[in-house]
């Protein structure tokens, strides 16, 4: 998996391309970790360039929202799309990920 940060005033943006799984969720909570450090207003995780995501990816996405929480930061991902957008509709987990208002598949993409 590759993971980009972009800081752009009181925002953060991890965008992820790859597998989000059992083998790279190690890595991604160190990237969450350092950005939340940081302490910004908000922390963007775009799953748009996921093209996997196990049950192990979808816990620390969550755990990565709790975190942020925790610290007062704002946490929403955007973009979910594909196989991942499906995993996260079907395990019910999609609504808390994306919070109001963020950017999904677009129209006629399948969930």
């Amino acid at each position: 998996m590759r993971i980009v940060r972009l800081d752009d005033g009181g925002t953060t943006r991890l965008i992820l391309r790859g597998e989000l799984d059992l083998d790279t969720g190690d890595m991604f909570q160190d990237q969450v970790a350092r950005a939340l450090a940081d302490r910004p207003g908000e922390l963007v995780v775009d799953i748009g360039g996921l093209t996997f995501c196990d049950s192990s990816g979808i816990d620390v996405l969550i755990g990565a929202q709790q975190a942020a929480g925790r610290a007062g930061i704002g946490f929403r991902t955007t973009m979910p799309r594909g196989i991942v957008l499906r995993s996260l509709t079907v395990t019910g987990v999609l609504p808390f990920l994306i919070g109001p208002g963020s950017d999904r598949e677009p129209a006629g993409g399948r969930p």
